[in-house]
């Protein structure tokens, strides 16, 4: 039975813009009490975990129906004089998600311009906190990690392919493969070896030390590809990877995708284009910050 890799539990994304200070002051009580729910999580004390979740719940239901004071008060047990002012909005950019991604899934990501896609793939790709909710790789639950942990979690089990590859102009493709590992423990040379052998991987093996302007949008696309894969992580996100390339190299890249996923590797894409989701084996829509279907 495939393992889960990746889980999103009732997460959510919440942005206060504007001068909205009853709605402002919910959200940090509402957080407070969140951590107190990871925390008797953690404990494994079950009365705890049933008593602050009930209240969690309704608290976070209050806001997202934009009841800002009663979310305060069920929280905090005290009143907040309602603020007037109508300047301001709150976006509910995720509104409850739970999702779960499997080993060696291939999985696109796909809804309307606002839906809450990127800020989905930015939760999935630890790039970004939820207000609420809970993140799980490999069973550890992430939101109870030091953030100066993440981007060591990020390097060694998270890849990341652009639409817009992110190559560094000044370097040779090897070079640029080679980037992910600079704070590894590993020496320059195996570091080099790994990524040679990544560069193979994708059908560059011949373009080693060719620079981006030396390489056509395919190749450059195989390259940040290389660089994703170098440390071996366990999921792979491409965000809108083939936005930039022609049919004829989209087919190429998604072929590639496929076999790397064939060889077991984990991808979850963000996409607009229906033929690329078409290709995946599980298409998630995103609709409103929800998920509509998955």
């Amino acid at each position: 039975m495939p393992k889960t890799i990746l889980k999103l539990s009732n997460l959510r994304k919440i942005y206060i813009m504007g001068d909205k200070k009853d709605a402002r002051r919910a959200q940090k009580e509402i957080q407070k009490l969140h951590k107190k729910y990871e925390q008797a999580y953690a404990d494994t004390n079950k009365n705890e975990i049933k008593r602050i979740g009930e209240r969690l719940e309704s608290a976070q239901t209050m806001f997202a129906n934009e009841d800002y004071t009663g979310a305060y008060n069920i929280v905090t047990g005290r009143k907040i004089k309602p603020h007037t002012s109508h300047k301001g909005v709150v976006v509910h950019a995720l509104n409850g998600i739970n999702l779960s991604i499997e080993e060696g899934e291939m999985v696109a990501i796909m809804g309307p311009s606002g839906s809450g896609k990127s800020t989905l793939l930015n939760m999935l790709g630890l790039l970004d906190e939820p207000t609420t909710g809970q993140i799980f790789l490999r069973d550890h639950n992430i939101t109870t990690i030091a953030k100066s942990r993440l981007p060591e979690i990020r390097s060694k089990e998270l890849g990341f392919v652009f639409q817009s590859f992110n190559l560094i102009p000044s370097l040779t493709a090897i070079e640029n493969v080679m980037l992910p590992l600079k704070y590894s423990k590993t020496t320059y040379g195996k570091r080099r070896q790994m990524a040679e052998e990544a560069l193979r991987m994708v059908g560059l093996g011949d373009r080693l030390h060719h620079s981006p302007n030396e390489l056509s949008g395919g190749q450059r696309q195989r390259v940040a590809i290389a660089r994703s894969i170098v440390n071996k992580p366990a999921i792979i996100f491409g965000d809108e990877l083939t936005g930039e390339l022609d049919t004829k190299m989209t087919k190429e890249i998604m072929q590639l995708i496929i076999d790397l996923n064939q060889k077991g590797q984990t991808f979850v894409i963000v996409t607009h284009n229906p033929e690329v989701a078409r290709l995946c084996g599980r298409t998630i829509k995103i609709v409103d910050g929800k998920v509509a279907s998955k």
